[in-house]
Protein backbone atom coordinates (compact mmCIF):
# COMPACT_ATOMS: atom_id res chain seq x y z
CA UNK A 1 0.00 0.00 0.00
CA UNK A 2 1.07 3.88 -0.64
CA UNK A 3 1.72 5.69 2.26
CA UNK A 4 0.37 8.79 0.08
CA UNK A 5 -3.33 6.77 -0.18
CA UNK A 6 -3.82 8.60 2.38
CA UNK A 7 -3.39 11.79 1.14
CA UNK A 8 -5.63 11.19 -1.48
CA UNK A 9 -8.72 9.93 0.83
CA UNK A 10 -8.74 13.47 2.15
CA UNK A 11 -11.17 13.90 -1.30
CA UNK A 12 -13.69 11.77 -0.43
CA UNK A 13 -13.68 11.77 3.07
CA UNK A 14 -13.74 14.14 5.97
CA UNK A 15 -12.29 11.43 8.30
CA UNK A 16 -8.99 11.33 8.70
CA UNK A 17 -8.40 8.00 7.52
CA UNK A 18 -5.43 6.24 9.28
CA UNK A 19 -3.63 3.34 8.07
CA UNK A 20 -4.71 1.08 11.04
CA UNK A 21 -8.11 1.62 8.68
CA UNK A 22 -6.49 0.81 5.51
CA UNK A 23 -5.29 -2.47 7.10
CA UNK A 24 -8.65 -3.58 8.43
CA UNK A 25 -10.30 -3.04 5.31
CA UNK A 26 -7.90 -4.65 3.08
CA UNK A 27 -7.71 -7.71 5.38
CA UNK A 28 -11.73 -7.86 5.18
CA UNK A 29 -10.91 -8.36 1.25
CA UNK A 30 -8.04 -10.78 1.56
CA UNK A 31 -10.82 -13.02 3.74
CA UNK A 32 -13.20 -12.82 0.84
CA UNK A 33 -10.47 -14.73 -1.40
CA UNK A 34 -9.24 -16.71 1.76
CA UNK A 35 -12.64 -17.67 3.84
CA UNK A 36 -11.04 -20.83 5.99
CA UNK A 37 -9.29 -17.91 7.73
CA UNK A 38 -11.88 -16.37 9.28
CA UNK A 39 -12.89 -19.01 11.20
CA UNK A 40 -13.68 -20.89 14.39
CA UNK A 41 -11.97 -23.68 15.55
CA UNK A 42 -14.23 -26.35 17.43
CA UNK A 43 -11.82 -27.68 20.43
CA UNK A 44 -14.28 -30.79 21.20
CA UNK A 45 -12.46 -32.35 17.85
CA UNK A 46 -8.68 -31.81 16.47
CA UNK A 47 -9.24 -30.87 12.78
CA UNK A 48 -13.08 -29.23 12.91
CA UNK A 49 -13.48 -25.34 11.96
CA UNK A 50 -16.91 -23.77 11.37
CA UNK A 51 -16.45 -20.75 8.39
CA UNK A 52 -18.00 -17.61 9.98
CA UNK A 53 -19.67 -15.00 6.92
CA UNK A 54 -18.89 -11.90 8.65
CA UNK A 55 -15.43 -10.43 8.96
CA UNK A 56 -15.87 -8.98 12.74
CA UNK A 57 -12.09 -8.01 12.88
CA UNK A 58 -10.93 -7.76 16.43
CA UNK A 59 -8.59 -5.07 17.08
CA UNK A 60 -5.79 -4.45 20.52
CA UNK A 61 -6.05 -0.98 21.71
CA UNK A 62 -3.88 -0.42 24.47
CA UNK A 63 -5.85 1.89 27.34
CA UNK A 64 -4.50 3.19 30.77
CA UNK A 65 -6.58 0.02 31.96
CA UNK A 66 -5.01 -2.68 30.02
CA UNK A 67 -5.59 -3.76 26.73
CA UNK A 68 -9.09 -4.26 24.98
CA UNK A 69 -9.88 -6.52 22.20
CA UNK A 70 -13.01 -5.18 20.64
CA UNK A 71 -14.26 -5.72 17.01
CA UNK A 72 -15.31 -3.88 14.24
CA UNK A 73 -18.58 -5.96 12.81
CA UNK A 74 -19.23 -6.75 9.42
CA UNK A 75 -16.00 -5.15 7.84
CA UNK A 76 -17.05 -7.02 4.48
CA UNK A 77 -20.45 -4.06 4.36
CA UNK A 78 -18.41 -1.45 5.37
CA UNK A 79 -16.32 1.09 3.55
CA UNK A 80 -13.46 2.76 4.32
CA UNK A 81 -14.90 6.28 6.15
CA UNK A 82 -17.64 3.38 7.55
CA UNK A 83 -14.49 1.54 9.15
CA UNK A 84 -12.43 4.38 10.42
CA UNK A 85 -15.77 6.35 12.00
CA UNK A 86 -16.24 2.63 14.00
CA UNK A 87 -12.81 2.37 14.70
CA UNK A 88 -12.86 6.03 16.42
CA UNK A 89 -15.80 4.99 18.02
CA UNK A 90 -14.03 2.15 19.60
CA UNK A 91 -10.57 3.66 20.84
CA UNK A 92 -13.00 6.50 22.35
CA UNK A 93 -15.06 3.93 24.45
CA UNK A 94 -11.72 1.88 25.28
CA UNK A 95 -9.78 4.56 26.07
CA UNK A 96 -13.13 6.27 28.81
CA UNK A 97 -13.39 2.53 29.85
CA UNK A 98 -16.60 2.15 28.49
CA UNK A 99 -16.94 -0.75 25.94
CA UNK A 100 -19.77 -2.20 26.10
CA UNK A 101 -20.05 -6.62 25.77
CA UNK A 102 -21.56 -6.55 22.06
CA UNK A 103 -18.62 -4.73 21.28
CA UNK A 104 -16.08 -7.53 22.61
CA UNK A 105 -18.01 -10.19 21.10
CA UNK A 106 -18.46 -12.23 18.32
CA UNK A 107 -14.43 -11.09 16.74
CA UNK A 108 -13.39 -13.82 14.11
CA UNK A 109 -9.84 -13.05 13.59
CA UNK A 110 -7.81 -10.31 14.93
CA UNK A 111 -5.30 -7.33 14.38
CA UNK A 112 -2.91 -6.53 16.53
CA UNK A 113 -0.76 -3.10 15.89
CA UNK A 114 2.50 -2.84 18.02
CA UNK A 115 3.44 -0.01 15.48
CA UNK A 116 1.46 1.85 17.41
CA UNK A 117 4.15 1.89 20.26
CA UNK A 118 7.20 1.45 17.97
CA UNK A 119 7.37 -1.84 17.80
CA UNK A 120 8.56 -4.26 14.62
CA UNK A 121 8.17 -7.53 15.87
CA UNK A 122 5.65 -9.02 17.50
CA UNK A 123 4.46 -12.46 19.66
CA UNK A 124 0.78 -12.22 19.21
CA UNK A 125 -1.48 -14.39 21.05
CA UNK A 126 -5.09 -15.61 18.99
CA UNK A 127 -8.61 -15.26 20.60
CA UNK A 128 -9.69 -18.76 20.75
CA UNK A 129 -12.03 -20.03 19.54
CA UNK A 130 -10.46 -17.83 16.07
CA UNK A 131 -7.92 -19.54 14.02
CA UNK A 132 -5.56 -16.39 13.46
CA UNK A 133 -3.60 -13.39 13.83
CA UNK A 134 -2.24 -10.04 12.16
CA UNK A 135 0.17 -8.48 14.22
CA UNK A 136 1.33 -5.33 12.00
CA UNK A 137 4.85 -3.73 13.20
CA UNK A 138 5.64 -0.24 12.93
CA UNK A 139 5.00 1.59 9.04
CA UNK A 140 8.58 2.63 7.86
CA UNK A 141 10.07 3.91 5.03
CA UNK A 142 13.56 1.14 4.22
CA UNK A 143 15.46 1.65 1.25
CA UNK A 144 15.65 -0.81 -1.43
CA UNK A 145 17.79 -1.82 -3.95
Amino acid sequence: MKIDMREKSKNFSKEKITFMSYFIKTFSMALTHYPKMNSWYNPESAFEYSLVDNHNITIAIDTPNGLAVPNIKNVQNLNITEVQIELNRLIKAAKDGKIERKDIEGGTISISNIGTVGGTYARPLILSPQVAIVALGKTRRLPRF
